[in-house]
């Protein structure tokens, strides 16, 4: 009777271990059809079905290399902003409002780059939770530059739009996190 008992809790032990362990959902789709089906809730679905498909090898991509094609597309993004700040920094005369201002967003891209960078090892290590966390810090650094730029007098037009475009990269990159996790 024992023997049963334990063959039963056994067989309920192992049944909620493979339940709690879904795989990431599948897609017929491959490149664009897939960036297309992935965007649909996007916040700009152009933006995002151009973003994703933008590099080479997104043609024949399945879902979870679109993941790492949105999460490489925000990072490239974060890190050319990151000069575009640092160069603008170099320049003499800034107004004290802008320098203020590129100061704060520049402390807040060397953020977002590493959070990017941490969040597609996590992706390719399936850790959908991580890179959950990571995309919305990094979301949050990009915010924070939005508020710095539209708060004060020193704004700079160009930042804002590339604050912008980073803001959406990675809104879509969290979008397809979202579809991925299991």
């Amino acid at each position: 009777m024992a023997g049963r008992i334990f063959l039963l809790f056994l067989s309920v032990v192992v049944t909620v271990v493979i339940a709690g362990k879904a795989l990431p959902p599948t897609f017929t789709e491959t490149g664009k059809a897939l960036a297309e089906k992935l965007c649909e809730k996007s916040e700009d679905k152009a933006f995002c079905i151009s973003s994703l498909t933008s590099r080479p090898e997104a043609d024949t991509a399945t879902a979870p290399k679109l993941g790492v094609i949105a999460l490489s597309v925000a990072s490239t993004n974060a890190s050319d902003t990151s000069l575009y700040i640092k160069s603008k920094l170099k320049q003499r005369n800034l107004e004290p409002a802008l320098e203020d201002t590129l100061d704060d967003c520049s402390k807040n891209y060397l953020d977002a780059v590493a959070q990017l960078d941490d969040s597609l090892a996590a992706l390719l290590a399936n850790a959908y939770i991580d890179v959950d966390i990571w995309l919305n810090t990094a979301i949050s650094d990009g915010e924070a530059c939005e508020d710095a730029l539209s708060e004060r007098a020193g704004n700079d037009a160009e930042l804002a739009r590339r604050n912008t475009n980073f803001l959406k990269l990675c809104k879509d990159a969290l979008l397809i996190n979202t579809i991925l996790t299991p």
